[in-house]
């Protein structure tokens, strides 16, 4: 019984084109296109701008951190990119 529903299901998906994945529309911009190059002084910039009660406030250091050896502006794009997502 288990073995005939898996089957249908294979077909159903293999039919609706499913089976092969899902792949991002054309021309959609990738992740690195949307987030903007940003540093630690943007994020200080933008603390001051928003007059954020605490100011900027990394207790981590992560705006120093260098992941991936991608340099600074893309592990502050990241972290951003992250946050923003979860």
């Amino acid at each position: 019984l288990i073995a005939t529903k898996m089957a249908a299901l294979s077909l159903s998906t293999s039919a609706l084109g499913l089976a092969h994945g899902v792949a991002p529309p054309r021309g959609s911009p990738s992740i690195s296109m949307m987030a903007k190059a940003t540093g630690k002084d943007t994020l200080i910039a933008l603390a001051e701008e928003q007059q954020i009660p605490m100011g900027f406030w990394d207790p981590l250091k992560l705006a120093d951190k260098d992941f991936w050896s991608e340099g600074n502006d893309a592990t502050v794009g990241w972290l951003r990119h992250a946050e923003i997502k979860h």
